[in-house]
């Protein structure tokens, strides 16, 4: 499965995992579920692109859009405190669709999100306000239900 979302609802913390070939149409398919589970978007996040995971065939253009559908989605929801959405990427192919994505947007007024990328499982935990047992639950997705999965043809369309 190309992008996998799980959950563990005794940390109230979510996983997206991104493995192989990204499609346009999975991260289309995945802004379109958190549009269906708004209390998904309110939890801090772990999102780790695994190696060999590429967004092959993405343009930037289309990120942007993305970006803008994410503003949409959480523009009227109410947060206590800002979520932390914390990103590793162990794939030097999508590094650079990453870096993109994770650079110079305000995801703090858009989303009510403070983001960074880190290097290691035990930086993310850190940073994520985890101890040692639930960092090495999040590395290794003990206790984090799928709640869905993404598996779909690429587009080839592009925002224009």
């Amino acid at each position: 499965m190309p992008v996998v979302l799980r959950h563990n609802a005794g940390l109230e913390m979510n996983l997206a995992e991104y493995h192989g070939q990204i499609s346009l149409s999975e991260l289309e398919a995945v802004a379109a579920f958190l549009a269906a589970n708004p209390d998904f978007l309110k939890r801090d996040t772990l999102s780790v692109v695994h190696p060999a995971a590429a967004f092959t065939g993405i343009l930037f253009a289309d990120l942007d859009r993305l970006f803008g559908r994410y503003r949409t989605l959480y523009a009227p929801l109410n947060f206590e405190m800002l979520r932390r959405s914390a990103w590793l990427c162990f794939s030097p192919e999508a590094q650079t669709h990453v870096d993109y994505w994770l650079g110079g947007r305000d995801a703090r007024e858009a989303m009510s999100t403070t983001v960074r990328q880190l290097g290691t499982y035990a930086e993310a935990g850190e940073w994520l306000v985890l101890n040692a047992q639930e960092t090495n639950m999040l590395q290794t997705g003990e206790g984090f239900a799928v709640v869905a999965s993404f598996d779909l043809a690429p587009t080839t369309a592009h925002a224009r």
